[in-house]
């Protein structure tokens, strides 16, 4: 691409790095060595991206649970009367319906 050869180990310099990165590398602007103020304002974005998870986590659980609290009474009904008909219509339900109601009955706290 820029005329080195990837095969020819000795087109990147005795070192086997491009000389050209190397000057690049030279001719940097120098990092300030100011690791206590670059340590501070690290945690500090650390932090702030912590709580703003902790909040969208929080949200999103107390909106699950509310919702579910709102529809919780809907899908017993329906899951009553889905029973409800099932044993109507099918021997088998009644069967099952009085095997769970025995179970129920019969279970006891160890």
């Amino acid at each position: 691409m820029n005329g080195i050869s990837k095969d020819d180990p000795l087109s990147h310099g005795p070192s086997g790095i491009d000389p050209e990165l190397l000057l690049l590398f030279d001719q940097a602007a120098p990092v300030s060595t100011n690791d206590e103020t670059f340590l501070a304002a690290m945690m500090g974005k650390v932090r702030r991206a912590r709580r703003m998870r902790l909040l969208a986590r929080s949200i999103l659980t107390t909106s699950f649970i509310v919702l579910g609290a709102l529809l919780a009474p809907y899908v017993a009904q329906a899951t009553l009367s889905i029973v409800g008909w099932a044993t109507l219509y099918y021997p088998v339900g009644c069967v099952c319906a009085a095997l769970i109601a025995w179970r129920t009955a019969r279970r006891r706290s160890y």
